[in-house]
């Protein structure tokens, strides 16, 4: 575990009117994505994420989206728990993507409206379209993938309110969230074949689970972020932070043509001096298919922190998988034991390390 080492100033938000929306000589490639968590059914969510600029990463990757070439295409995806058709769209970044000092657009059907700590984002697609207004708060958490600024990602903790309209249905929203945004120079190759990224919110924190492994199934991180929204503080643990799947689907062809098993039940594990934390998920089954081969989608959840349990239906999931199949199969008996062991023992006391 270590603690944020920012000065007072550096965990203040960062002016989203200064920051790199577009890609340019020095980075190539730019991600910056919204999470809306804990929204009431049947929405349960909402995400917008962008890839501008698709880098060599299998995990990232979808050559059926790239219509020019892959650092002038910029993706976009977005969704909910509804049922859509479509939730990624591609466009050329030089000829569909605009930008001045107040905003951002993507072929006129997207638009980002920029301020010091604060945003609006619009949307008008024939089938989700919204109007939110967004604001960043701290604290926020700065991650140095690579030395020499190759590259680099933050987080911060947001507030939304807004409109949401699906197939004439309108909904007032209004929830607390998750700001990431990240970008790297043009690498050749990144051995990442498998990512998840998982967020869940109850009371005043916010967990961000993540992990990434490469095509021998090796982890090359396996990580959690948490954020007291009260006391504006954050904890990074970067050791013993145990993701297990029990059960899942039958083998599945992702639009992009690959195989992978859709996850049913996983769970999360961490024991640590300053905290204790077992979580049990079940996916929703409202799986929404993009980037490489994989999904965004919902789980309902059992959490147990620090001796409190917390139930709830909203729980938020990104996961890809491009590993061979060999590395997905284990028996299934193995998984059904291994899952049940965990859930017998997360209704036992925790005992802190001493």
């Amino acid at each position: 575990m270590k603690w944020n080492s920012f000065s007072k100033s550096a965990k203040q938000p960062p002016s989203l009117a200064k920051l790199q929306w577009l890609p340019n000589v020095q980075y190539k490639t730019l991600h910056y994505g919204l999470v809306f968590l804990n929204l009431p059914p049947p929405l349960y969510y909402l995400n917008f994420l962008t890839l501008l600029g698709v880098p060599n990463i299998p995990v990232l990757y979808n050559p059926s989206e790239i219509t020019t070439t892959e650092l002038d295409t910029a993706l976009v995806f977005n969704s909910c728990s509804l049922n859509h058709l479509s939730c990624l769209h591609s466009y050329s970044i030089q000829d569909e993507c605009g930008q001045t000092p107040e905003f951002l657009d993507f072929a006129q059907n997207i638009k980002i409206i920029k301020n010091l700590n604060s945003l609006k984002l619009i949307q008008q697609h024939s089938e989700l379209q919204f109007e939110l207004n967004i604001q960043l708060h701290a604290p926020k958490y700065k991650n140095h993938l690579f030395n020499l600024g190759i590259a680099e990602q933050w987080l911060c903790p947001i507030e939304m309110q807004g409109i949401l309209s699906d197939k004439h249905q309108h909904y007032q929203i209004q929830t607390t969230g998750l700001w990431s945004y990240a970008r790297t120079v043009q690498l050749p190759f990144w051995n990442w074949h498998f990512y998840t990224r998982q967020i869940i919110q109850v009371e005043q924190w916010q967990f961000i689970f993540y992990q990434v492994r490469n095509r021998f199934n090796q982890i090359i991180h396996s990580k959690l972020i948490v954020f007291d929204l009260q006391q504006q503080k954050t904890q990074v643990y970067n050791r013993d932070v145990e993701f297990e799947i029990a059960r899942v689907y039958p083998k599945v062809i992702t639009p992009n043509g690959l195989s992978m098993y859709l996850p049913r039940e996983f769970s999360w594990h961490l024991q640590h001096s300053q905290i204790q934390l077992q979580l049990f998920a079940t996916a929703r089954g409202d799986y929404k298919f993009g980037f490489g081969a994989g999904y965004v989608g919902s789980f309902s959840y059992n959490l147990k922190f620090n001796q409190k349990n917390y139930q709830s239906d909203a729980g938020y999931c990104e996961y890809v998988d491009c590993r061979a199949l060999k590395w997905q199969e284990i028996d299934r008996s193995e998984k059904e034991f291994l899952f049940h062991l965990a859930q017998n023992l997360a209704f036992q006391p925790l005992k802190t390390p001493k």
